[in-house]
């Protein structure tokens, strides 16, 4: 078979998305770039190679990557698609140089370690609150690393906690889009664009209400990161309300499952090696690092896109302008030849160099935050309980059918205190 046939074969057997690694090692060796039909774009399976498309904004485009899938489907259904085309014709993660330069200068006030920081005794309160209610049994996907990082960044968009399971449904909607990777299926089109107008509208309503704020001279621009975008100025410029809304609505999307899956993926990790949890109790100091190794290990975003700007070559392989480039993040993050010994879960290893939140200009603005909400998941969840088990085989535990968000439907535990 060749390399597509291997990549068709494996989602059709499931164990593309129970365990990819394997065909990702062997594509690095055999075929580490190749046009793959199931995926309709060209897939980049090295370190290398990945790390150089993230850094290379020059040639590779951000801008009308998910507008590029959209305009696949017949024209009826285009039409019906207006706010999904205007949201994905906008934004920070949606743009190049010189725009995203504005955009990233005017975020960034928003968007600061220090404002993650500021978050992190939210977090713990948050996280708190959830174990309590905690039983012994307990799925750690639905009960713990679903309702934390979507209340914690509710709380960041300043929403009510009663707001947290539309936002759970809209962001599950848009989301759907991508799952079946370079190809988008009408159905959820249709689905994401009515979701998306509910969650544009409710957004919308709190940024007017702090406009309002604004204007009495009552906002207070640290509130939350809805506040300081409305606030945020730079040289006279300011988010307009597209612009602000699309930001707001992608936090919340981009940043709540994706941390469901980062933690359930990397608790997944820590209980498979064993000595993982007893040198985490042991030192409390390695948490940090550890929540990196997790992003490395199986992170839950396997691969980013880009669309080519002009006929590039890599490794070898020519790429037509204009063709959909797939760098695949998870087999970077595996690759022996950067990593040593990548297949094994090495709590204390260098995982910084990783790319399981991009690299270049449009690195992920929430990483600090998902790795604040991770350590104080990890902390608490260690001080809590004396004995966390997997209550079924690691074979028997299901995936999401999903290519752009790798995530276990479930992890049973048992959990000793």
């Amino acid at each position: 078979m060749n390399a597509d046939e291997l990549l068709g074969a494996a989602f059709s057997d499931g164990t593309y998305f129970s365990n990819p690694y394997p065909l990702f090692a062997q594509l690095r060796r055999e075929n580490p770039v190749f046009f793959s039909e199931h995926l309709g774009g060209w897939v980049v399976t090295r370190y290398g190679d990945v790390s150089e498309i993230l850094h290379n904004s020059e040639d590779y485009s951000s801008k009308g990557r998910v507008l590029h899938l959209i305009q696949q489907l017949d024209q009826e259904i285009q039409d019906q698609l207006p706010l999904l085309q205007m949201h994905f014709a906008t934004g920070l993660a949606h743009s190049d140089a010189p725009e995203h330069k504005r955009l990233r200068g005017l975020l960034a006030q928003a968007f600061t370690p220090k404002m993650a920081e500021s978050f992190r005794p939210i977090t713990n309160s948050v996280v708190g609150r959830v174990l309590a209610n905690l039983k012994s049994e307990a799925d750690l996907i639905e009960d713990l690393f679903t309702p934390v990082p979507a209340l914690v960044v509710g709380r960041l968009l300043g929403s009510e906690e009663s707001d947290i399971p539309d936002l759970i449904r809209w962001a599950h909607a848009i989301n759907g889009l991508y799952e079946k990777g370079g190809r988008i299926a009408p159905d959820k089109a249709l689905h994401a664009e009515a979701m998306l107008e509910e969650m544009r509208n409710f957004v919308v309503r709190l940024a007017n209400h702090r406009r309002e704020l604004r204007e009495q001279g009552k906002l207070d621009s640290n509130a939350d990161i809805l506040s300081a975008l409305v606030s945020a100025e730079l040289n006279g410029d300011s988010l307009n309300e597209s612009e602000l809304v699309s930001t707001a609505v992608t936090l919340f999307v981009a940043g709540h499952e994706t941390t469901t899956h980062l933690l359930g993926n990397g608790m997944l990790g820590l209980l498979s090696h064993p000595g993982a949890i007893e040198l985490l109790r042991n030192q409390p100091e390695l948490i940090r690092p550890a929540v990196d190794e997790m992003a490395r290990f199986d992170g839950s975003v396997p691969r980013s896109w880009r669309i080519a700007k002009r006929e590039m070559e890599i490794a070898g392989v020519r790429i037509p302008a204009g063709d959909l480039v797939l760098p695949m993040l998870a087999s970077a993050n595996r690759d022996e030849t950067f990593f040593e010994n990548p297949d094994s879960f090495e709590i204390e290893r260098e995982s910084r160099k990783h790319l399981a939140f991009g690299r270049g200009i449009h690195v992920c603005l929430g990483a600090p935050l998902a790795r604040v909400e991770g350590e104080e998941i990890v902390r608490a969840i260690l001080e809590k309980f004396k004995k966390i088990e997997i209550t079924t085989d690691a074979s028997a535990l299901q995936w999401r059918r999903d290519v752009a968000l790798r995530g276990l439907i479930a992890l049973p535990v048992a959990l000793t205190q």
